[in-house]
């Protein structure tokens, strides 16, 4: 039989094929409640591993970060995203925990300050509700401050929540800059069981992984990026903070 053959016969079979009805991915209309978003993220995410600490405002947000930092062992250096947000919780942390050292990544920032980095703190673009998933894109943002340090800490707002992975595609599509090269999934901390079937956390990745879930309307972000920046502004220059 030759090929022309083959495929002629597979194709015929496939008209004949009667495909399924598909339900839509945006999620049915009930699951898309925030409070009912929130509530399955934070499940779901505290399944894998996750620590999800849920806070009304930025000011808590921040005393969450210098709790995870205070609990954090032997940590030292800390780097974070240069976004508002991630900047003024890692800066409220720099200024409460004594030697610990808060580096603003750029882009000029040298690879081995991300590879002795302690805490690495980011933003997230969305949340996956049905699975607790963190999605980053990389937007011109260092992908290394959520896969070097053995710490990671996203801090989201709760408009990022979103039912599953197709509509977090969709934002990220729709916020994307046009240089968007990657899009991380991270859904607990790094772990493999790839050797004797034995279950090893922080091989690959983080050992912990936090998200500070910000509910509620953003309201003091701009002062307490103003706090960041004088704190900033009061050190030695070189993104340190």
């Amino acid at each position: 039989m030759g090929r022309d053959e083959v495929l002629g016969r597979v194709r015929a079979a496939l008209e004949r094929m009667a495909l399924p009805v598909l339900p839509p991915l945006g999620g049915r209309p009930g699951e898309q409640a925030p409070l009912q978003l929130a509530a399955r993220f934070a499940a779901e995410a505290r399944g894998v591993g996750t620590i999800v600490h849920e806070v009304a405002t930025i000011a808590a947000a921040a005393e969450a970060m210098v709790a995870i930092a205070h609990t954090a062992v032997a940590a030292h250096r800390l780097v974070t995203w240069p976004t508002a947000l991630a900047r003024s919780v890692a800066a409220a942390a720099g200024v409460a925990v004594p030697d610990l050292e808060v580096t603003v990544l750029d882009c000029n920032t040298p690879p081995d300050v991300l590879a002795a980095a302690d805490i690495g703190v980011t933003e997230a673009d969305a949340l996956v509700a049905e699975s607790g998933t963190l999605v980053l894109g990389s937007s011109a943002r260092h992908r290394g401050a959520s896969l070097l340090p053995p710490v990671h800490v996203a801090v989201v707002t709760a408009d990022r929540l979103v039912v599953n992975l197709a509509a977090a595609l969709r934002l990220v599509r729709a916020g994307a800059a046009p240089a968007e090269s990657c899009v991380t999934l991270i859904t607990g901390p790094s772990r493999t069981a790839d050797i004797e079937k034995k279950l090893v956390v922080g091989v690959h990745g983080p050992c912990a992984l936090h998200i500070i879930l910000v509910g509620g309307v953003v309201r003091e972000a701009r002062e307490l990026t103003s706090r960041a920046d004088a704190h900033r502004n009061a050190k030695p220059s070189g993104g340190v903070m």
